[in-house]
């Protein structure tokens, strides 16, 4: 008998989290068109647990493989295509999108924001969204930022304004990937494959965040399963008795 409830344990434990759907449910938020690519890459990775939302007011984030776009503003524009780089309209169209973002952040286990820093979505956008959350909702948050080449000057005093804001206003955890490294890092790539190796660390970082979350979910899952455990056991034990094939 014990070698027989030992395995119904596992039987039942195994089922339990198919019917529950304990698996990690993290959300990638990626803001501008820089972002956007990056979460077409994370995407066609097929990384477990991990939803890609590409968020733009410009129409070309429709054209991304990802699993949602959302894109915001048409009514704030008007006839403008994008934000023009304005980070000030980014952030006055993501609060007016707050309800309709919070949405899609309520049932993740996990955030993770992606902004390619310098422009408008991608800083303005990325920084109001991380202040809502701080505002609205706790849970647990990543941001990785992408810094601008040095020689795009202008860009980059934009982003390092970004990365100074969210560290003075403590919105959260975060993560700086420089362009200028992959240049360093990678001299004899071309740009493009340069910029699929930086894709792929952010991805890993996704990836691995995916799985610890899952075993965070996993651990909590078992607590109060085991609570219950031998009771359940001794039921399905029973059960066994009379439809052993079930159990073989």
């Amino acid at each position: 008998m014990p070698g027989d409830v030992e395995k119904i344990k596992e039987k039942v434990r195994k089922r339990l989290m198919e019917e529950f759907g304990v698996t990690p449910r993290v959300k990638v938020l990626a803001f501008g068109g820089g972002a956007g690519r990056i979460a077409q890459y994370i995407t066609s990775r097929g990384i477990a647990g991990v939803k890609t939302i590409a968020v733009n007011a410009d129409q070309k984030v429709e054209e991304l493989k990802v699993d949602k776009v959302m894109r915001l503003g048409k009514e704030v524009l008007g006839v403008h295509r994008d934000t023009n780089g304005e980070g000030k309209v980014a952030e006055y169209i993501v609060d007016r999108s707050k309800p309709w973002l919070l949405e899609e952040a309520r049932d993740a286990d996990a955030i993770v924001v992606i902004a390619a820093l310098g422009g408008g979505m991608g800083s303005g956008g990325a920084v109001e969204f991380m202040r809502i959350m701080k505002r609205k909702m706790k849970k647990p948050m990543l941001a990785i930022f992408v810094l601008p080449f040095s020689v795009e000057k202008e860009r980059r005093a934009r982003a390092m304004e970004v990365l100074k804001t969210v560290e003075e206003e403590d919105l959260g955890t975060y993560i700086v990937l420089d362009s200028d490294d992959m240049l360093r890092n990678y001299p004899n790539l071309p740009l493009n494959r340069g910029y699929h190796k930086m894709y792929d660390e952010i991805a890993k970082t996704v990836s691995r965040l995916s799985e610890s979350t899952g075993r965070i979910i996993a651990r909590k899952f078992n607590e109060m399963f085991l609570e219950n455990l031998d009771e359940i056991v001794e039921e399905e034990y029973e059960k066994s008795l009379a439809e052993p094939e079930i159990y073989s």
